[in-house]
């Protein structure tokens, strides 16, 4: 009985012999491994990278935002002006790392004005990080979100009205 296409078989795996032995030898491989390897290796690391820099980016801003507010809240004494130049410190600092701005602090007093003498001012961060890349998919915010808390104390030997400790008496 006779194949079908015995030639174009034998051609086909003699091909496939030749080709096999070829990239068995070692001369031009380590190219296209370090290529392929790099090329591997390397996208996912700039990825992490990038993630990791936006989350501590996130992170140094929660923290300078929750100092800064708590210490605004606990010496300014109107709390109208006190909450402005929180929330606009609050934006620059946003701003300043590259972040989305929003409405990220929440302040809480033991106290009514939160300056009054002998009280403290807790301000709470979180501030939701964009993983890069991943935006459309997971939604704007993004999975991770850091968050900072910080606690001023009012002074307590400071006159009730009074801004802070270079006022004139």
């Amino acid at each position: 009985m006779r194949r079908p296409f015995p030639r174009h078989r034998d051609r086909s795996a003699a091909r496939l012999r030749v080709v096999g032995q070829a990239l068995r030898r070692p001369d031009g491989n380590a190219l296209i491994e370090f290529v392929v390897l790099a090329v591997a290796l390397l996208i996912p690391t700039l990825y992490l990278v990038l993630t990791l820099g936006s989350v501590q980016a996130a992170v140094f801003a929660a923290d300078v935002i929750a100092r800064d507010a708590a210490r605004i809240h606990a010496t300014e004494t109107d709390p109208a002006a006190a909450s402005a130049r929180s929330s606009a410190h609050a934006r620059m600092v946003l701003e300043d790392f590259g972040l989305e701005p929003g409405d990220v602090v929440e302040i809480r007093c033991t106290e009514d004005p939160c300056a009054t003498p002998g009280g403290t001012v807790t301000a709470s961060v979180r501030i939701p990080v964009p993983v890069p890349g991943l935006g459309p998919v997971l939604g704007g915010a993004g999975p991770v979100a850091v968050s900072s808390e910080h606690i001023a104390p009012v002074d307590r030997y400071r006159a009730p009205g009074s801004t802070g400790p270079g006022d004139a008496a």
